[in-house]
């Protein structure tokens, strides 16, 4: 199967609102380590950070949660990272859950599936994971900061590919029936474009209600949640304002600020 990038150029005459570069590569070991680089070397020439996106056609140590590895259907799959300003003062702690949401609704949109988010940043369709979002951040030495939204998204990829690979949870949009139209050349890469242009411009002053509305995640669902060597059982209680999981346990509501879901 042919890259989903596509032509690299000119990306079907696509404009941006907030995306000022667009970066495209064949292949890397991993979009948000590009992204890190760019960021050190525009902080070291004292260069603006402008709103900036890392393409590859293929990554081939791509980064989850936690320091894993996130491996997506080869040359099925869309490999992406946003470098962004990091918003001062307490939003900075809403970005994750914030990309999650924002992505979730906007990639449902655009590819006619129904994407659902996984606490705090796994994209699922049909019980399966689609998509991962890794966002990390660093604040500079002046108090300002950047973000990078990194986003790995299986689009094209059969179901004999993903278990040759050993992803027997992960799916992809043509499994989960994205249109043809959707998923022809440049389409996929434009749409994931667009989706985090859309980000940058989104407010979201409920984070409560509106990772409601786009989670799998149900009140009362038993969650299993691991964060390192420590392991937190409890009934789904939604999200503080903040962004945070809450969980009632036996000895009171917990919240998570990180962490993986290990099972619900």
């Amino acid at each position: 199967m042919t890259s989903p990038l596509g032509p690299l150029a000119p990306l079907g005459g696509a404009r941006f609102d907030r995306i000022v570069n667009v970066l495209l590569l064949g292949e890397v070991a991993s979009t948000n380590d590009v992204a890190r680089a760019l960021v050190e070397r525009m902080v070291a020439e004292e260069t603006d950070i402008l709103p900036t996106c890392i393409v590859a056609g293929r990554q081939t140590a791509g980064k989850g949660r936690s320091g894993r590895s996130w491996v997506t259907a080869g040359d099925a799959a869309l490999a992406v990272s946003l470098v962004a300003p990091w918003p001062e003062g307490p939003e900075r702690i809403h970005v994750p859950v914030a990309a999650g949401i924002s992505l979730s609704r906007s990639l449902s949109r655009a590819f006619g599936v129904d994407l659902k988010l996984k606490w705090p940043n796994d994209l699922l369709a049909g019980g399966r994971k689609v998509a991962g979002i890794l966002v990390e951040g660093r604040t500079l030495a002046d108090g300002l900061g950047y973000v990078v939204v990194g986003l790995g998204l299986n689009v094209g990829a059969s179901r004999s590919e993903l278990d040759a690979m050993g992803l027997p949870a992960a799916t992809s949009l043509a499994l989960e029936g994205a249109t043809p139209a959707a998923l022809a050349g440049e389409a996929p890469l434009v749409a994931v474009l667009e989706a985090l242009d859309a980000f940058l411009g989104e407010g979201l002053s409920d984070l409560p209600a509106s990772f409601a509305e786009v989670t799998v995640h149900r009140p009362g669902d038993v969650l299993e949640v691991r964060d390192g060597e420590r392991v937190v059982r409890g009934r789904y209680a939604g999200l503080s304002k903040d962004g945070l999981l809450r969980l009632e346990t036996a000895t009171g509501v917990t919240e998570l600020i990180s962490g993986d879901v290990t099972s619900f």
